[in-house]
């Protein structure tokens, strides 16, 4: 390659720093020769962590404050190096947004997928110290080796801690995209416990409610605000344990005579399918007002019961939906 002082080392904004006594102002040849090549992603803007991936992952999940991570991790200096070998017994966990790996390693794994392996190539400012490993002293650049075994998602519904979601058993299909977003019937076992030293049990629809799962229209206020929330995020077949401070539990709902006011709740929540809302689409006018009146009657009730925005939004459904139609 013959390229120009400003295409090389003369270039004003050159990331490479040259030696005052290169010849940086003149025409260079380069003689080049391509050995091998991989996927890359620059995950810092100053190439301070870049991720070459070795073996794709499966979907398009990747981990995010508060996920709870699964992975072989080994680390190597620039030369070669062993420094940190992770790879016998368990894979090594750890809570994603504590600073428990390095903040290159942490942003490295954050575009991982699971089941994927990449080698993570980090500087040395972004080496902070964790519990996985201290800071090497006079390492210019760590390459980790990574293999993502599995993410576990960990969500904070409120953002302040309260209200949590944590899923402990994978579903079927693609998050968020088969989840019942959209007020749904749904159906689902649970078991509810009170959050203390004994999580004693109160509820449980495989005992107490002759085995048979809660069937349930959702948008509706038929189950507390924080129960409803974290089912919506759910995939089918997907069990998941949710963590509901008292003012989205029942100090706001028909309180159960054994759950005391003020009680932190805990569901043990399993999906096991839903049905999406009718398609109006090709009904009759006839068919239409029925859905429409159905929907009318709910908001009235939600209304009476002083659930304003429940109510709103199924007012807001019959009028946006009937002139969806009308208008073609």
């Amino acid at each position: 390659f013959k390229m120009k002082p400003q295409m090389h080392y003369g270039e004003d904004d050159c990331p490479v720093a040259a030696p005052s006594t290169f010849p940086k102002d003149e025409e260079l040849h380069f003689e080049i020769e391509m050995i091998d090549f991989a996927k890359a992603k620059i995950i810092a803007d100053d190439f301070g962590v870049v991720k070459k991936v070795i073996n794709e992952g499966q979907g398009w999940e990747t981990p995010r404050a508060p996920y709870e991570v699964k992975a072989w991790i080994s680390a190597k200096t620039g030369d070669g190096k062993l420094i940190l070998s992770h790879r016998e017994g368990e894979p090594y966990f750890f809570t994603f947004g504590k600073s428990e790996v390095p903040k290159g390693l942490e942003m490295g794994i954050g575009t991982m997928t699971r089941e994927e392996k990449a080698v993570i190539y980090v500087t040395s400012q972004y080496l902070t110290p964790s519990p996985l490993m201290p800071v090497v002293e006079g390492c210019e650049e760590v390459h980790f080796e990574v293999e993502l075994v599995h993410l576990i998602q960990v969500r904070d519904m409120l953002g302040d801690g309260r209200l949590i979601k944590r899923r402990i058993r994978d579903g079927k299909g693609e998050f968020p995209m088969d989840c019942p977003l959209h007020d749904s019937l749904l159906c689902v076992h649970y078991k509810g416990m009170l959050l203390n030293e004994e999580k004693k049990v109160f509820y449980d629809t495989r005992v107490d409610n002759d085995g048979q799962p809660l069937e349930f229209s959702s948008g509706e206020g038929l189950v507390p605000e924080g129960f409803e929330m974290c089912v919506r995020l759910m995939l089918p077949g997907e069990i998941a344990l949710v963590t509901c401070p008292p003012d989205y539990a029942y100090d706001k709902f028909l309180r159960p005579a054994n759950v005391p006011e003020g009680a932190h709740i805990q569901w043990e929540i399993e999906l096991l399918g839903f049905e999406k809302p009718k398609d109006w689409t090709g009904l009759s006018f006839d068919g239409i007002m029925d859905e429409a009146e159905k929907i009318r009657v709910t908001g009235n009730r939600l209304f009476k019961e002083g659930k304003f925005e429940l109510a709103k939004a199924k007012y807001e459904k019959v009028i946006f939906s009937v002139l969806k139609i009308a208008c073609g």
